[in-house]
């Protein structure tokens, strides 16, 4: 009879049990990383590849040592329109080899390699990169940290540190 009465008041206890799901966004954040991605790699609509961005963005180019903290001055650091770029092999701007995506933080980690280009007839790359990006409640990009392997490595000799700023 003890035995049933704690196997009941067990059963009791454990009905009240629900397990908690993770808080998924509004937004489904792949279907977002794909998009920006593709107008990326495309980097043929600098207007549609801006509407990804929050306006209070902040950039962080870790190895370049640029800090950007609004949208404008991000569209002034990646501006498509200055100087003259080229793909040199025919490909995408950039391939990716991986993308991890955390929901519940609303972050992603994209990994890949920059082709090689021409940048006012300078030929560059390829560079490997990582990028994290966060996103906000809205499905926009609020961060970006960019580490990037420039080369030649006159890119960064004069670069500020970033190592001390959150």
């Amino acid at each position: 009879m003890l035995k049933n009465i704690s196997l009941y008041l067990l059963l009791i206890m454990l009905s009240g049990c629900t397990s908690i799901p993770k808080k998924k966004p509004p937004f489904e954040i792949s279907a977002v990383v794909n998009q920006y991605l593709t107008t990326y790699q495309a980097r043929d609509n600098f207007e549609h590849f801006l509407s990804f961005y929050d306006d209070e963005v902040v950039l962080e180019d870790m190895l370049y040592g640029v800090k950007a903290t609004n949208k404008k001055a991000f569209s002034a650091f990646f501006n498509w329109q200055a100087g003259d770029f080229k793909v040199l092999n025919g490909k995408q701007t950039f391939e990716v080899s991986q993308i991890v995506i955390d929901d519940e933080q609303r972050t992603v980690v994209v990994s890949g390699v920059f082709n090689p280009f021409s940048f006012n007839e300078q030929k560059l790359g390829p560079w490997r990169f990582t990028t994290v990006l966060k996103f906000n409640q809205a499905g926009l990009i609020v961060y970006q940290q960019d580490w990037i392997n420039y080369f030649p490595r006159s890119f960064v000799s004069e670069a500020t540190n970033l190592n001390g700023t959150h």
